[in-house]
């Protein structure tokens, strides 16, 4: 397997981080942290490198060791959020490594979608290409590719064992990532309560439906593959 591309310090602490929380420690993933925080209560808009600075309990030129301008430190938090995503991503296929392709795809699906739900601070960031430069940035391209060739990998092997009711893989995995990519932003923008979905465990169930009749979808057996989705999450 492709080596991790898991962030140094656990995900799920950023949202945490007050003033004072830096203690000669990594001060770059400080500054990230705090960023976070900062986007996720008030926006991007209110995110500046002083108020990093000052969440962080660092001085206010200390983030300028890291990041040159507010730019630079979006950036960063894309590449964090991308390497999140990553890992989610591998950690849920290595927990079914003996399903076949077609489960698989569903599985990367949910850990999208999983993801966007557990971290809409970081899905914003990233799904807005104009905050960043996504293109300049070789740890979001590295990551983005390992993310795209195992989406073609497991298309590519449902076809080779004649499970496949489609032969233009490459649509199918524009369509597939649209399906989970426009669910997560759904979810992340507040379009569920248009559909009296309001609660989480509802349209995160909603959603779930949604992936797997897609990827059900692509088979020669939809019944079958669904089937086999559904028994994985038993």
């Amino acid at each position: 397997m492709t080596q991790s591309s898991r962030p140094a310090s656990a995900p799920g602490t950023a949202a945490g981080k007050r003033k004072g929380a830096y203690h000669h420690g990594n001060l770059r993933q400080a500054i990230i942290d705090a960023a976070v925080a900062l986007v996720t209560e008030s926006g991007l808009e209110a995110m500046t490198l002083r108020e990093a600075a000052r969440r962080a309990g660092v001085s206010s030129g200390a983030p300028f060791r890291h990041f040159p301008d507010k730019r630079e430190l979006v950036q960063a938090v894309a590449e964090q959020g991308m390497a999140i995503l990553r890992s989610t991503m591998e950690d849920s296929l290595a927990r079914s490594p003996a399903q076949g392709p077609l489960v698989q795809l569903a599985v990367l699906a949910h850990a999208y979608v999983d993801w966007a739900m557990r971290h809409p601070t970081y899905y914003r960031v990233l799904g807005d290409r104009l905050l960043i430069d996504f293109y300049a940035s070789e740890p979001l391209l590295r990551d983005n590719r390992w993310i795209r060739q195992k989406m073609q990998d497991l298309l590519a092997a449902a076809a080779d064992a004649g499970m496949l009711a489609i032969t233009d893989l490459a649509r199918a995995n524009l369509q597939a990532r649209a399906m989970a990519y426009g669910l997560a932003r759904m979810w992340v923008d507040g379009h569920f309560p248009e559909f009296d979905l309001a609660a989480k465990a509802a349209a995160g169930a909603a959603m779930t439906d949604a992936l797997d009749g897609f990827v059900a979808s692509l088979a020669k057996d939809p019944a079958a593959v669904l089937g086999e989705i559904r028994a994985l999450r038993g």
